[in-house]
């Protein structure tokens, strides 16, 4: 079976374009309230509904994989009777938050699905649909309490304003709900950042493109604390410089949101690390891309400066005791028990700081700022096309653009080289920069991949790689002892780690 994209072209899909802001630290009894009292949805009369989802699929997961979901909801609204929608969905684009998706949604008149309802849909592009159909089994549910509300937004705009709390189930296990949906009735789709900027300077709010369905995916697979890792997307080569520009740092952008919005639910150190790789690749984005948006003014970064700094710390640390220091716990002891108690006592105090820290970097998510600032970057990024100029295709323009990066690195790689062998002062500095454009060389080539030739991109990410790796270990370990001697670590071991570091470093 196949899902023919070309097939259906024709059909024009009713599109859903909505902004989705998780609410993590809401009190799940007061939020409606409080919602309500935010301008300008202060004043305006709301409306609750009871919901019930049950989400079907083939036992292969056959719709999953084509990025679609087929859905029965039930509707309660007060004392009225309940009925039934269901809803064929199609993955569309998106970042920080925003998405556009094709959506078409009908009556039925019980819970039951109805194939007469799946008329005029993607369904019928999918070969052999007649059969698939009847092998569709509810997966999963999610129940909610839906308040709505109807906002005006300028001149010709509307929003309208979902907030569900309730839970996801499936395969025995029970997640959370808590967010807010903006959906677009009408009117442009800044107003959606326009109202969310009103209201995350009230409550504290994440961006997230993860729909429910994704959740319920997650949690029957049991993988919903797994960390969202790169995902550089296919390029068409013809495509204006300025919209590709869109779609990388937007795959960038939505590592960093998405990692956040789990770690707040899930303490595990990979989402901290694809969090800040996230963040790196973002600003490797905008250094690749930095000759098209040269005019454009740049986003403003500085409300998330002490979250980025808290991701640092709360990082450093974890490297220290979950990567480097593992491998020299037994070279150090070797045998002797006094020293055994000293490393013991040092991990204890690794896991307790980095408690803390996780306590910390949490605190700042959960600020209204934090929210504020992750929306505004979202929004820099939805306008970028209005920028877009007659400028070349993004074919050429990658294959000129990482070419010129790769000779630079080549060029740092050796002056760090010259100035080691000559026991220059500035050669760890020199090294330094080089490790750093070694990095964003790999991020820019990896995010251009899908354009650039094979067997050459391959050689130049490899080469970029070993310059990172090679030099960031040695630096790492020496950082670490700056990093433990203030949580009174014990010198002996600090003494023993800066002799590894030194040795390895020459």
């Amino acid at each position: 079976m196949t899902y023919n994209k070309e097939a259906h072209a024709k059909d024009k899909a009713p599109a859903e374009i909505e902004l989705k802001l998780a609410l993590p630290w809401a009190d799940h009894r007061l939020i409606s309230a409080q919602v309500s009292e935010i301008p300008p949805l202060n004043g305006i009369v709301s409306e609750q509904q009871h919901l019930r989802n049950i989400y079907f699929d083939t036992p292969e997961q056959y719709l999953r994989q084509q990025r679609a979901a087929l859905r029965l909801r039930s509707v309660r609204q007060g004392k009225k009777r309940t009925h039934w929608r269901q809803t064929f969905k199609t993955a569309g684009s998106g970042a920080s938050g925003l998405s556009q998706r094709g959506e078409w949604e009908s009556t039925v008149s019980r819970g039951e699905l109805d194939p007469n309802a799946l008329e005029g849909t993607p369904w019928h592009a999918i070969e052999g649909h007649e059969q698939l159909f009847t092998q569709l089994t509810p997966c999963f549910e999610t129940i909610s309490t839906r308040t709505l509300w109807q906002v005006s937004a300028g001149d010709d705009g509307l929003i309208e304003v979902a907030l569900d709390v309730g839970s996801v189930q499936a395969g025995g296990r029970t997640l959370p709900i808590c967010e807010l949906e903006l959906e677009l009735v009408h009117g442009p789709v800044d107003s959606l950042f326009v109202l969310a900027g009103q209201i995350a300077a009230h409550v504290a709010v994440l961006p997230t493109e993860t729909s429910k369905a994704e959740r319920g995916w997650r949690l029957l697979d049991d993988s919903s604390a797994t960390a969202l890792r790169a995902r550089p997307p296919d390029l068409d080569p013809h495509l204006p410089a300025e919209r590709a520009a869109q779609t990388v740092l937007g795959e960038m952008l939505s590592q960093f949101t998405e990692n956040l919005a789990r770690f707040v639910q899930f303490d595990d150190a990979e989402l901290v690390h694809q969090a800040r790789v996230g963040w790196r690749r973002w600003n490797s984005g905008l250094w690749l891309f930095k000759p098209l948006l040269k005019d454009i003014p740049v986003p403003d970064t500085t409300g998330l400066a002490p979250l980025r700094r808290a991701l640092g710390r709360l990082r450093d640390l974890d490297v220290a005791a979950l990567e480097t220091l593992p491998p020299w716990k037994e070279p150090f002891i070797s045998g002797n028990a006094d020293r055994e108690a000293q490393w013991h006592s040092l991990e204890k105090t690794l896991t307790a700081e980095r408690q803390v820290l996780r306590s910390a970097l949490c605190e700042i998510l959960s600020t209204p700022e934090t929210g504020a600032a992750l929306l505004g970057i979202g929004r820099w990024l939805h306008a970028l096309p209005q920028y877009e100029t007659k400028s070349e295709d993004i074919g050429p323009w990658a294959e000129k653009r990482t070419g010129r990066l790769h000779t630079r690195l080549k060029n740092e790689i050796k002056v760090t080289k010259e100035a080691k062998d000559r026991g220059d002062e500035d050669a760890l500095e020199q090294e330094h920069r080089t490790r750093l454009l070694a990095k964003r060389s790999r991020y820019c080539l990896e995010a251009m991949q899908s354009l650039l030739p094979n067997a050459r991109t391959r050689r130049w990410i490899e080469k970029a790689t070993e310059v990172q790796t090679q030099i960031g270990a040695a630096r790492d370990l020496m950082l670490i002892t700056f990093m433990l001697e203030p949580l009174g670590a014990d010198r002996a071991i600090l003494g023993f780690l800066r002799g590894v570091a030194a040795a390895r470093m020459a």
